[in-house]
């Protein structure tokens, strides 16, 4: 390639046309990349200014290096215009090209009698070729989505109040300055003549111009492969097109396919699409390696266009699935529609993978409707009771990734049957009927999950109700509320002794358990009053869930436990439970270590000595479990001398909490040396006594 310093004018002077190819994005640059350029033209502009009037312009040679521009000339046939495709520097191209749009068009506005003259000159000079027609005629020939606001402005037949598009908004933004800038003088055609000066021979630029044989889309790709400069769906439209050299074909896909493409799912959600319909075919990808992943799988097609052309046309179709995953209401079925909307707010992006191969199943006939929707309830299921009984979503792309490649592999059987059979692996978590219930009554669900998952989950039990008010209560501004306050007050001590419970056992115990939460708009008034107001204010809810609660004679043990029961009767008829397959002794084994965690109480702890000795094993062996299994409460068994285990960790990676930081929060004091004080410790014995005593298992 062949470098050289020059000037706008320069590149611009002739009957010239600059191309941008299929490859190159749109016109993407917005006020930040518009106002640096226009710095950089006021500094030459005061630079020019000052030279003028101390009368040393002969001797001025002021210059601002602007950027650079890759070209690759492209001529063919008999044509006098000289053609160069713009490699690198389109933006800027652009850009400028639009500011002397804009200061010919300021120029137009004067009544001065070498306005006319200018703006001929401009427009003929720099803007156009004057004696070519069609798109001939620009000396700049934009992306197709970018052309017709282009020649509009360039025609003059734009407005500069009215247009959205980013080329239209950059023209609006040099026609403002520009007229700020020479407002209060009364030589106007005198500063925009300097200005013009500015633009087309003060702003420097370098020519970098390859030679006629060079493979200018691998130019394209290497400029950009780190990737600062464009996406992975840039570079991979680039990839497709440099593999679609015909330009009448090439041209054609662009604007049958790729076009309605980014239409319909914005040019910012590619690179995502790009990774789903890897993810969708089985293929693991990190998000940084999907213009690589997709590269290699494109290369066999290299040489042949008609395969080229079919993987397109399928991209196209996925991308047709995929703008109903992004905007749910699109999705003519209300069932598929539901669950959409499901992922959407409960932030389920992981499902992805999933729902792509569904839709692709069933646009290929080799699925029913009926089947996806029941395959994306199950989906939910998974989601849904993972959360209930406390597992962090930690692995699930890998989760779901195995179920796309079990899927592949199975594609001749059932969808549903296949998935649900890889969910329900023993280490999947997927919760069954039995740990739902037991949760509902132990689990302190209020902490776990987002705030927005826990509301979805509460709002589904007030649909159960059949309440016709409850079909909108996403719009509602409804709230968790702890039925039994989070601050204990004498009433609440007294409330539940009357009843026989241990206030102190019970509130550590069950406060943001299932049973004690509901949705409510009254929050704040609610707070932490007794229950007689608290039930007065719940006799006035709309939320059919909320009647019973204000309906009862007290409210403690038995009231929440049995509320629990009744809520966990709907959470299973809502959402359906893993396949059973045949448990391990070493999980029937565990159970009684995930139980006893679940009932130490905030503010308690115990070794795993003491985990070991409720179990009949040993120390290490618990250590090691607590390590590789989500367990509630893992996090309050601690070292015999009430250390923090050296090599505890999250199950959630992303968790960056401090376990002794949220032990002091939850009560606990730590010595000098950092070790727990024995007085919270909870021995092997207590801790069978507590389980019988919330969990009413012996």
């Amino acid at each position: 390639m062949h470098a050289k310093e020059t000037q706008l004018k320069t590149l611009l002077v002739g009957e010239k046309q600059y191309h941008v190819p299929l490859f190159q994005r749109r016109y993407t640059w917005g006020p930040e990349e518009h106002g640096q350029i226009w710095r950089d033209i006021v500094v030459q502009y005061e630079a020019l200014a000052a030279a003028q009037q101390e009368g040393r312009l002969a001797s001025f040679t002021g210059s601002h290096f602007i950027g650079s521009f890759v070209l690759a000339p492209t001529n063919t046939g008999a044509s006098s215009v000289a053609r160069f495709l713009v490699v690198d520097g389109q933006q800027r191209l652009t850009t400028l090209t639009l500011a002397l749009c804009a200061l010919r068009d300021a120029w137009a506005e004067i009544d001065h009698e070498g306005a006319s003259k200018a703006v001929e000159e401009i427009s003929e000079l720099y803007l156009i070729n004057k004696f070519r027609s069609g798109e001939e005629r620009y000396k700049l020939l934009p992306t197709q989505n970018d052309r017709a606001a282009y020649f509009s402005i360039v025609d003059g037949t734009t407005c500069a109040a009215a247009g959205s598009s980013l080329v239209e908004d950059a023209y609006r933004f040099f026609l403002a300055k520009i007229s700020e800038t020479t407002a209060a003088e009364e030589e106007d055609s005198v500063e925009l003549e300097r200005l013009k000066t500015v633009l087309v021979s003060q702003l420097s630029v370098v020519d970098i111009t390859a030679d006629p044989d060079d493979n200018v889309h691998r130019i394209f790709e290497s400029l950009n492969a780190t990737g600062v400069e464009l996406d992975q769906g840039d570079l991979l439209r680039n990839y497709i097109f440099m593999l679609l050299p015909t330009s009448s074909r090439a041209e054609r896909i662009y604007h049958e396919l790729w076009e309605p493409i980014e239409e319909s799912i914005g040019v910012k959600n590619i690179e995502q699409l790009a990774r789903l319909d890897l993810m969708r075919r089985g293929i693991e990808v990190l998000s940084d390696d999907v213009y690589r992943s997709q590269r290699e799988r494109f290369r066999p097609y290299e040489g042949d266009e008609d395969a080229v052309e079919a993987e397109v046309r399928d991209f196209s179709r996925q991308a047709r699935f995929f703008s109903r995953i992004l905007v749910p209401a699109t999705e003519p079925d209300s069932r598929i529609r539901r669950h959409l909307e499901f992922f959407a707010r409960w932030g389920a992006q992981t499902v992805y993978p999933v729902v792509m191969y569904a839709y692709d199943r069933c646009d290929r006939g080799l699925a029913t409707a009926d089947e996806m929707a029941e395959l994306l309830l199950n989906l939910e299921s998974f989601l849904v009771r993972r959360l209930l009984i406390g597992v962090r979503s930690g692995n699930l792309n890998r989760i779901f990734l195995r179920v796309v490649k079990k899927l592949v592999e199975d594609a001749d059987r059932s969808m549903v049957e296949v998935a649900r059979w890889e969910l329900s692996g023993e280490r999947q978590y997927w919760g069954t009927d039995a740990q739902i219930r037991k949760a509902a009554r132990s689990f302190p669900f209020y902490y776990y999950g987002r705030a927005e998952q826990k509301r979805m989950i509460l709002e589904t039990i007030e649909r159960s109700t059949g309440h016709k008010e409850s079909s909108d209560l996403a719009s509602m501004p409804l709230s968790i509320e702890h039925v039994m306050p989070q601050t204990m007050t004498e009433e609440w001590r007294q409330h539940l002794a009357e009843q026989g419970d241990d206030p102190d056992e019970v509130h550590g115990a069950l406060l943001h358990t299932l049973g004690n939460l509901t949705l409510t708009g009254y929050n704040t008034p609610l707070s932490n009053k007794p229950l007689e107001r608290k039930q007065d204010i719940y006799k006035k809810s709309l939320l059919a869930m909320n009647q019973p609660i204000a309906e009862a004679e007290h409210w403690g043990k038995a009231s929440i436990e049995a509320r629990a029961d009744a809520l966990a009767d709907i959470i299973i008829g809502a959402w359906p439970a893993p396949e059973p397959r045949a448990e391990t002794e070493a999980t029937e084994f565990w159970a009684p270590l995930h139980d006893a965690c679940a009932v130490i109480p905030p503010g308690s702890w115990t070794s795993y000595g003491e985990a070991a000795r409720l179990l009949g094993t040993s120390a290490i062996a618990v250590g090691a479990y607590i390590g590789k299994n989500p367990i509630v409460n893992a996090y309050r068994v601690m070292r015999t001398s009430g250390e923090v285990a050296a090599g505890f960790h999250w199950e959630d990676g992303d968790d960056t909490r401090d376990v002794r930081e949220l032990l002091v929060a939850e009560g606990i004091e730590f010595d000098e040396r950092g070790r727990a004080s024995q007085d919270r410790f909870l021995s092997a014995e207590e801790l069978r006594e507590m389980m019988v005593n919330v969990l009413g298992e012996e």
